[in-house]
């Protein structure tokens, strides 16, 4: 048997096929978003409340913020908005799915814009480190890839009733 055969077999045995071609019927994720959406919110705060020397908490937020990074473009993928052709239903619901997030996002952007020019109030916590500033930008990535995923989750009736 040549590597490639092996590999091959590797990829059908841990059933990466049903990702990389599409065979997995899109699913209604409900909740799962919501759980990575705080993994992801959990993971910065841990990460940017630590100065100095990474400690135990940076480390549990690292893992927590980047394993949310990676599982949320597995969701979009897998979700009811995959990329694969899509009824009339399935594009409305796309759409405000899409119309939606948009408008909670930069919602919370303006926010954001607001609340960093009140930065020198002593109280309030503001990014100082770019690791911070990089980490908010993916943030915001994982987000707008999590909100289309879990709002048209809502909008889409439960598999058994939509028979």
């Amino acid at each position: 048997m040549t590597l490639l055969e092996r590999m091959d077999r590797l990829v059908y045995a841990t059933r990466i096929d049903r990702v990389i071609f599409m065979k997995a019927p899109p699913r209604s994720f409900r909740w799962t978003p919501l759980f990575v959406l705080a993994a992801l919110i959990a993971g910065y705060a841990l990460m940017a409340k630590t100065t100095g020397l990474p400690d135990r908490g940076f480390l549990i937020g690292f893992l927590l913020f980047y394993g949310a990074l990676v599982t949320a473009p597995f969701l979009r993928i897998l979700g009811p908005i995959a990329p694969r052709p899509l009824d009339e239903r399935e594009l409305i619901v796309k759409a405000r799915a899409y119309a939606i997030s948009g408008a909670v996002l930069a919602s919370f952007a303006m926010f954001g814009c607001f609340y960093m020019a009140s930065a020198g109030v002593p109280w309030l916590w503001y990014p100082n480190a770019t690791l911070d500033w990089l980490n908010l930008g993916f943030g915001f990535q994982a987000g707008g890839m999590l909100l289309p995923t879990w709002i048209a989750s809502w909008l889409q009736p439960r598999l058994d009733q939509d028979e």
